[in-house]
């Protein structure tokens, strides 16, 4: 599945988002979203905060939401360093945080 990341700033303290790929289930900050109700080959219009436009079990566009109270202000602008293509497991944050 390819699951691209929206890099969203917002006002208040906010870690990134943790997400994480089980079969089908998308879990997003420990919030599950069941990728299989959507038939084969068929998309979906995110119903949820937490995705952004069409989804389909392959590819999902997530809102990545984060504070720069604890990640730098600059950040990567290029798209590849938040698209990733994985079958399960946990994604790396691609963000780089703050010195202590």
């Amino acid at each position: 599945m390819k699951i691209k990341l929206n890099p969203i700033v917002v006002s208040q303290s906010k870690q990134a988002p943790v997400i994480s790929l089980s079969g089908l289930i998308l879990t997003i900050d420990g919030q599950q979203i069941d990728l299989s109700t959507i038939p084969v080959d068929g998309q979906a219009e995110s119903d949820t905060d937490l995705l952004q436009g069409i989804v389909t079990r392959d590819e999902v566009t997530v809102n990545y939401l984060y504070s720069t109270d604890i990640y730098e202000s600059n950040q990567s602008t290029n798209k590849q360093d938040y698209e990733f293509d994985i079958t399960e497991g946990t994604i790396s944050c691609p963000l780089v945080k703050r010195s202590a």
